[in-house]
């Protein structure tokens, strides 16, 4: 086994192709996150043409969330067993679809919301095709980096929906605006039909894996999973309840309704360097570990700094350096999940952590409801970063990626016939 990982590793060969595959990969998740968010910044707005309330509004975006925690395994199941370009290429072709509706019926919520649903359906195909992706296009070294940059999509796309919508409507009108998110969603899910391959001429890396059953059975046995699952559901507790609640969060801060938008948005953009950046620097050093526990460690400021400091300037400043650590953390503790549930498929782990990041929704409806019993956040913030202060120091726990600091499957790690079979 050693000696077949060494010639296979060494026949490797990244071709330039993969970076067009990661662009309408991320074109299409760009716009299956913008369609998420996008009702959110004209929430008033559609409730009265609409003539429901805000809570029905905000219902479009959690539909997502809870949707996922359902169907994400499927989905995983659905990649591993057909291949991320089938998957996504469904995922794609009923966002297109649902979104054209959503355009040509705007002004009907029953039909937006089951166009909605049935984006949120489809959306894990999405999603958690990345690890496959990368896994099938890039060597081992790059993963963490390309995982970072396809994450960039959520980030892109969430900031576009939540910037551009309110301009949009304002420019167009709110019909035209949803028919124009429509066709653009059309026309990226036919640019990935095209332009998506399965797999490059050769392989990228020498990866010899179990079945997707017998994958999730391996992941549910390592402690150092469950370690990773704690650290995901912290963060996206973080990541998504924040910009949730952000206007309640700053306006105790001395914030506007304006500067608390500003700042919620400048969190996105901040995430989208963060991405880049973590994962990026962890291939370079070889190291998963302690990248991952110094960027926990890292976001602790930003949360304390949104908890208690006052004025906009310092807030703000709050929100780019939880942004850059924080969010640098995701692509970095999916892809090593990959490497240490090996020689588990990338489906298994990242469809679990998913459905544990999904799951914050939890701890997001808890610290509105501290709210309103309370009056503020700043109780619910407290208990976040003490959350994830105990995540990070519980990684201390876990061991380093053999995978990557090997360049290639682990030597020895053989798996059986009975195992490999469908």
């Amino acid at each position: 086994m050693a000696s077949q990982a060494v010639v296979e590793h060494s026949a490797v060969k990244a071709y330039g192709y993969r970076w067009v595959v990661l662009a309408v990969w991320m074109f299409v998740n760009i716009l299956m996150q913008a369609l998420w968010i996008c009702y959110s910044p004209v929430s008033s707005q559609a409730a009265q043409l609409w003539g429901v309330s805000e809570f029905w509004v905000g219902f479009l975006a959690m539909s997502f969330m809870y949707v996922y925690v359902v169907m994400s395994l499927p989905a995983s199941w659905v990649i591993e067993k057909y291949g991320f370009t089938f998957a996504v290429g469904v995922s794609g072709v009923v966002m297109g679809v649902a979104a054209l509706l959503k355009g040509v019926f705007a002004l009907n919520y029953t039909i937006v919301l089951t166009c909605q649903i049935a984006m949120a359906i489809v959306q894990p195909l999405m999603v958690n095709s990345g690890t496959k992706f990368a896994a099938k296009w890039f060597p081992i070294q790059e993963r963490a980096t390309v995982v970072g940059i396809g994450s960039l999509g959520p980030f892109i796309g969430q900031a576009f929906g939540l910037m551009a919508t309110p301009f949009m409507v304002q420019a167009y009108g709110f019909a035209t605006t949803f028919l124009i998110y429509g066709i653009v969603s059309a026309i990226s899910a036919v640019l990935f039909i095209i332009f998506s391959r399965e797999n490059p001429p050769t392989p990228a890396g020498y990866e010899e894996r179990i079945t997707m059953t017998a994958g999730l059975k391996l992941v549910m046995t390592k402690l150092d999973f469950y370690l990773l699952a704690l650290a995901f559901f912290v963060v996206f507790a973080i990541w998504q309840g924040v910009p949730t609640w952000i206007e309640g969060i700053t306006k105790v801060r001395g914030l506007t309704t304006t500067q608390a938008g500003t700042a919620g948005g400048v969190l996105m953009i901040a995430g989208v360097v963060g991405a880049l950046l973590i994962p990026s620097l962890s291939d370079r050093l070889r190291k998963r570990k302690p990248v991952l526990i110094a960027a926990l460690l890292l976001s602790l400021p930003g949360v304390l700094g949104l908890t208690f400091l006052n004025g906009f300037v310092l807030v703000l400043l709050s929100s780019i350096w939880l942004g850059i650590f924080l969010v640098g953390a995701i692509p970095l503790v999916l892809q090593y999940s990959v490497e240490v549930c090996y020689p588990a498929p990338e489906p298994a782990s990242s469809g679990i952590l998913m459905i544990a990041s999904q799951a914050s929704v939890v701890a997001i409806t808890v610290m509105g409801w501290a709210y309103a019993k309370t009056g503020s956040f700043t109780s619910s913030l407290l208990v976040i970063t003490a959350l994830l202060l105990l995540s990070a120091l519980a990684l201390f726990k876990m061991r380093e990626s053999t995978i990557l600091q090997q360049g290639t499957a682990p030597a020895g790690a053989g798996v059986s016939q009975s195992a490999k079979g469908e």
